[in-house]
């Protein structure tokens, strides 16, 4: 139905250590790429590299993943939380333009 409506599908913070995330599965970023190769590829069109609870080497592996599977990139602040922290993640200007 999303596609349909001309939206994408993009899996949110996969490795947030204080949501719902890959974490619980598996720490590794290696590993959780694994796991969303197998299960999730088929059915996602991006995924968020840039998060506010991300460190520098959650960002860049994401990244690279995007690239390598051709996926969408996105990022944000995550807003829908306690705290509210709007803002306070830089997202580069060209993810704009794969919109």
């Amino acid at each position: 139905m999303v596609r349909d409506a001309g939206g994408k599908l993009v899996l949110a913070h996969p490795n947030d250590p204080l949501g719902t995330s890959l974490v619980t599965l598996t720490k590794s970023l290696p590993e959780q790429t694994q796991i969303i190769e197998k299960t999730m590829l088929a059915h996602i069109d991006g995924i968020e590299c840039w998060h506010s609870r991300n460190d520098s080497q959650t960002t860049e592996h994401y990244i690279k993943f995007a690239r390598t599977q051709e996926l969408v990139m996105t990022g944000g602040s995550d807003c829908h939380q306690k705290p509210i922290i709007m803002g306070t993640v830089k997202i580069p200007d060209f993810i704009a333009s794969q919109f």
